[in-house]
């Protein structure tokens, strides 16, 4: 599935405000990658990152913080892209047969072995926009 830059500042509005709530009154900054779709049940799989950052003595401190795939259950209308709502795997014991269960068998060996490398440019990713708010 192809993304139009609106439907990805849909998904990014959502994951800012829909998914964990700034535990320290900080700012939502989230940057994701879209591991596939499946247009037929309305769902896109995502990984995202999803971080608070938030200024205590001119300093940029961090607080709540996710790094999760998640589903992503979604109508594709005139309207545009809706999120309805979003799934994310259990912790622990759960989290493997969650996976195998949500997400499709394609992509379930990204997911298990979702690399540094692709976190490390999330991250990246969201520095600039850390960057780019304090400025």
């Amino acid at each position: 599935m192809s993304l139009t830059k609106e439907e990805e500042g849909t998904i990014e509005k959502y994951l800012k405000q829909e998914v964990i709530e700034p535990n320290f009154g900080g700012e939502i900054f989230t940057a994701y990658e879209v591991l596939a779709s499946n247009e037929k049940l309305g769902e896109i799989y995502v990984w995202a990152l999803i971080s608070e950052y938030y200024i205590e003595d001119k300093v940029i401190e961090s607080g709540t913080s996710m790094s999760v795939p998640l589903v992503l259950h979604v109508n594709d209308s005139e309207r545009g892209l809706e999120i309805l709502s979003y799934t994310m795997p259990g912790d622990g014991s759960y989290y493997e047969k969650d996976i195998k269960k949500l997400f499709p068998n394609r992509i379930h060996s990204k997911i298990f072995n979702y690399s540094s490398v692709h976190i490390n440019k999330l991250m990246k990713e969201m520095d600039e926009k850390v960057e780019n708010w304090k400025s």
